[in-house]
């Protein structure tokens, strides 16, 4: 699982209640070749979708389930019109994994950059990890992230991601390209709960 991380050059915004700002271990990944180079099968009985343009409050919906138990909180504080416009964005996809009719997870694509995308989130909904899904999602959004003129892949995660979280991307065929420190907003229930503080 993995969430983007908040940079700005701006002065800091100030938080919701019920959020604040922690330091957390950041790993920044990339590769600059397609290790997949044939799009994966899906599941049986499992589709993905791309999402246009969802309304707010249903990407949030989904958005908070995904990320509840790795703390995502980046597009839960946004302004409303801020998000909207990231949606509706033409450098923004959206893709979700249905399975059975449901929805089982979803990836986003950044490609505001030139040349360059991000998976900027990715992951399932908690009834569907462990099924070998996030595996399939994952092969399918990097596959993705080629095609057009891709010349780079990126994407991070941190310590209160999955545990699993660096080795499954690395075996997929990023490299580490920088470690930070960075001050990032948790809800304030997240960190209660959390067992590893940074140090």
């Amino acid at each position: 699982m993995l969430k983007r991380s908040v940079k700005t050059s701006s002065p800091t915004p100030r938080l919701p209640a019920g959020y604040e700002r922690i330091p957390v271990r950041t790993t920044y990944l990339q590769m600059q070749a397609n290790p997949v180079a044939e799009p994966p099968a899906p599941p049986a009985g499992c589709t993905v979708e791309r999402w246009a343009k969802p309304e707010v409050h249903e990407y949030r919906k989904l958005f908070a389930a995904v990320g509840r138990a790795w703390g995502w909180s980046g597009r839960l504080i946004m302004k409303e019109e801020e998000l909207q416009a990231v949606l509706n964005a033409d450098a923004t996809e959206i893709y979700r994994l249905r399975c059975g009719g449901e929805t089982a997870g979803f990836a986003e694509l950044d490609r505001s950059a030139a040349g360059q995308a991000e998976i900027a989130y990715f992951g399932l909904l908690p009834a569907f990890i462990g099924r070998g899904l996030g595996k399939f999602l994952l092969s399918w959004a990097i596959h993705r992230a080629w095609q057009g003129k891709t010349q780079r892949v990126w994407l991070h995660t941190c310590q209160y991601d999955h545990p699993q979280a660096l080795a499954v991307y690395l075996k997929a065929g990023f490299s580490v390209y920088d470690r930070q420190v960075e001050m990032q907003p948790y809800a304030e229930e997240f960190i209660r709960n959390s067992l590893t503080p940074c140090g």
